[in-house]
């Protein structure tokens, strides 16, 4: 199948096509390194206008102005375009409008009460809820702009915010693949959560170990099986849990593709993609067996920087180019890895980001 694949960064997306046989083109706005290895082209995306009044307009122009170009069979919306419309071809997403509404962490948290979940209550202001909070965008991912208000005086307010009671837990996910009926769990992962040897500040999502170990004693799979299910969705989506003293929780679901993907597929051996697209023929995959560990870890800037040689190696993805520029705090590139338990892997991911951290010293800043 010929197959545009667009958003912020579909690295992850793109190359799971490709292992699948599929003849890819890739938009993105990034242009990395091995992106180019798993596309037959690649083109920058334009993010000029897209936060302007009138931004979702400009969206679907950039798409139909490639969709001309590449004439496709069929096009994947990634990271940031997800609710963007497509005219004339099959969209192989969640449909907008479910996608939108499922976004919306007061509607998840709603939905997640109305039908018997585990849930973090969630407000549209810190009124009703005891200090400290959690503040965090009601859209939005990777843990961007989360973060806790101990006291009223220390509460920055602004619209878009929600605020949800703090819940203390270990970070898991599980990978889902949904036919609008019925669903089918992939893994349970470990999600990486600012963890400072990655250079992530606060509550920024870098990486996930899968399988997750030891597995709670409670079945998240089954429970995410359910939410998937009943929500109705398609393809590859993904609910993320806090593992509890009292039962897991869960934090939110992602209609999308998720960054666990490369772990995935990894410890797995399943072609996600293969399993997205075919359960929009109404094909649900066995839950597979898990092969070994696998571990991923997103490396972020600690100061501005310019890139001065290749950062190309069997074990890094998402490769800036030499010459780019990356902003403070922002990532650089991702680490990956493998091995036969949890603690080889995470001891493998924390020596390559050293490696990492000494090739990207911020001796080169503008």
């Amino acid at each position: 199948m010929k197959l545009l694949i667009i958003g912020i960064n579909i690295r992850h997306i793109a190359c799971s096509a490709r292992r699948a046989g599929h003849e890819v083109y890739a938009v993105d706005g990034y242009c990395d390194l091995d992106l180019e290895s798993c596309a037959e082209d690649m083109a920058l995306l334009s993010r000029d206008g897209m936060d302007d009044p009138g931004g979702a307009d400009r969206i679907d122009e950039l798409i139909s102005e490639h969709v001309e170009r590449v004439l496709p069979d069929a096009v994947v919306l990634g990271p940031g375009l997800e609710v963007a419309r497509v005219k004339g071809l099959p969209v192989l997403n969640n449909p907008a409008e479910k996608t939108a509404r499922i976004s919306d962490k007061l509607y998840q948290a709603r939905w997640l009460e109305k039908n018997g979940f585990p849930f973090i209550r969630t407000e549209t202001s810190a009124e009703d809820l005891n200090f400290p909070v959690m503040v965090k965008p009601r859209q939005g991912a990777g843990g961007v702009g989360c973060r806790i208000a101990e006291d009223s005086s220390r509460l920055e307010w602004e619209e878009g915010l929600i605020a949800q009671e703090v819940v203390s837990g270990r970070a898991a996910s599980v990978s889902v693949i949904g036919d609008g009926k019925d669903a089918r769990a992939l893994a349970a992962n470990e999600q990486l959560i600012g963890e400072s040897w990655t250079g992530a500040k606060g509550f920024r999502y870098c990486g996930n170990i899968t399988p997750l170990e030891p597995l709670p004693k409670n079945d998240i799979a089954n429970m995410a099986e359910r939410i998937v299910a009943r929500l109705g969705l398609l393809g590859s989506n993904g609910v993320d849990f806090l593992l509890t003293e009292e039962g897991p929780v869960v934090v939110e679901v992602n209609c999308r593709f998720q960054g666990s993907l490369d772990t995935v597929e990894c410890a797995t051996g399943i072609n996600v993609f293969e399993a997205h697209l075919n359960s929009f023929r109404g094909l649900l995959p066995s839950r597979p067996a898990i092969k070994c560990t696998a571990g991923r870890a997103i490396i972020y800037a600690p100061c501005s920087m310019e890139i001065k040689e290749s950062l190309l190696f069997p074990w890094t993805a998402d490769v800036p180019r030499p010459g780019s520029r990356i902003e403070r705090d922002d990532p650089i590139l991702s680490i990956l890895t493998k091995g036969s338990n949890r603690g080889e892997v995470l001891a493998r991911l924390k020596d390559r980001a050293a490696m990492i951290r000494e090739l990207t010293t911020c001796s080169s800043r503008r």
